[in-house]
């Protein structure tokens, strides 16, 4: 249960997989747009008391058949972690979702792909008509990667900083580069 690009894989995060989440959440550089510029000072027991968590929540969890959690791993082909993909869909046929790379991947196209593979398998695969992200105000890369894939700001009085992109607008993107 993965999705493929051509040099990423996105899969279920494992228990293995602890130990690199445990340094991209403490890595203040990564998680400054999340509100913790100090990074989230996680310890192995946090980790794990994460991990547990998430096992329970997940036979609840409605989201891609091909990625059964909503909580994965952006990989190389070999394997590699790049860093993690997160996502929640709702009864109003909408999906969120967060993307965090290691430092040392930035400004490789890491990050574009994996949000072209996962708003591809979103659209094809559920009835998911908008995503939504709030990136940070001053996170001007994860803004001009949204709007090379579609998404346009549609502030709210509450999310003032809320982009969405419809189906339509992903499949007109993606036509235009093939």
């Amino acid at each position: 249960m993965n999705l493929l690009g051509p040099r990423i894989r996105i899969r279920p995060v494992r228990r293995e997989d602890l130990p690199f989440l445990q340094v991209l959440w403490n890595d203040g550089s990564v998680m400054r747009y999340q509100g913790y510029p100090e990074g989230m000072h996680a310890t192995a027991a946090d980790m794990e008391r994460w991990w547990v968590a998430l096992q329970t929540a997940r036979p609840d969890h409605q989201g891609l058949a091909s990625l059964p959690s909503p909580h994965t791993i952006i990989e190389t082909i070999d394997g590699t972690p790049l860093g993690e993909l997160t996502y929640s869909l709702d009864a109003k046929e909408r999906a969120r979702f967060d993307l965090k790379l290691a430092p040392r991947f930035w400004k490789q196209g890491y990050g574009g792909e994996a949000m072209r593979i996962f708003l591809r398998e979103l659209f094809v695969t559920t009835k998911v008509k908008t995503v939504i992200m709030e990136p940070s105000p001053d996170n001007a890369p994860a803004r001009r990667l949204l709007e090379r894939n579609g998404f346009h700001p549609t502030p709210t009085e509450n999310h003032p900083n809320r982009w969405e992109c419809e189906r339509h607008a992903f499949a007109s993107r993606a036509a235009d580069a093939a």
